[in-house]
């Protein structure tokens, strides 16, 4: 990837202390006024029944927090998809570990169901193992990981998600980072349209 461009070390700068300023005033809020803090999470939450207030709220604001939202900001900054733009044809890996590329699975689409837990992966094998988690929900779609360089998640600004409509090599739909963000239904209404 090499060295980022002089006018993107600004726009880092510029959201490490947006970043910095958001998990400062959260940490406050969050002591000061914490069952106002509690409702509006509830609130942004309420469609995801897998949602539970007390397994997020420690997280909340903390260092490992911080870094994470910082990593995923400056990852957008250099996100080049675009509605109706040529998608990127990034290497991916089979579970059986055979490496192939992303529009090797245009044919079948993408549908996720429901969220997996998962940890941060060190290497391959990590990240393989991970995957079968959802191959036990029987996904109807093909399953493939990233690769350890993570270019995928790159360059379609995946993290922490984010859900695509890929047809022919061309984005058919983006849409928004999720988690709460993202709406399935629009993905829903995309492929519905595609095969009426």
């Amino acid at each position: 990837m090499g060295l980022p461009q002089p006018g993107l070390w600004l726009k880092r700068l510029w959201v490490l202390l947006q970043v910095a300023l958001h998990v400062t005033l959260g940490k406050v809020q969050l002591k000061l006024f914490p069952r106002k803090v509690k409702q509006r999470i509830l609130a942004m939450n309420r469609k995801n029944p897998h949602f539970s207030y007390d397994n997020w709220a420690p997280t909340l604001f903390s260092t490992q927090y911080f870094w994470f939202i910082l990593k995923v900001r400056w990852q957008r900054l250099e996100d080049k998809t675009e509605e109706g733009g040529l998608a990127p044809n990034c290497p991916v890996v089979r579970l059986s570990g055979q490496r192939c590329n992303i529009w090797d699975f245009m044919q079948d689409g993408w549908a996720f169901k429901n969220n997996v837990v998962i940890r941060n992966h060190r290497n391959l094998q990590d990240r393989l193992l991970a995957a079968h988690l959802l191959l036990d929900r029987r996904p109807q779609c093909p399953v493939v990981v990233d690769t350890m360089k993570n270019q995928s998640s790159q360059l379609y600004a995946a993290l922490p998600d984010r859900l695509y409509v890929l047809q022919e090599g061309r984005i058919l739909y983006k849409g928004k980072p999720g988690p709460w963000n993202y709406h399935p239904e629009e993905v829903r209404a995309v492929l519905e349209k595609l095969h009426s």
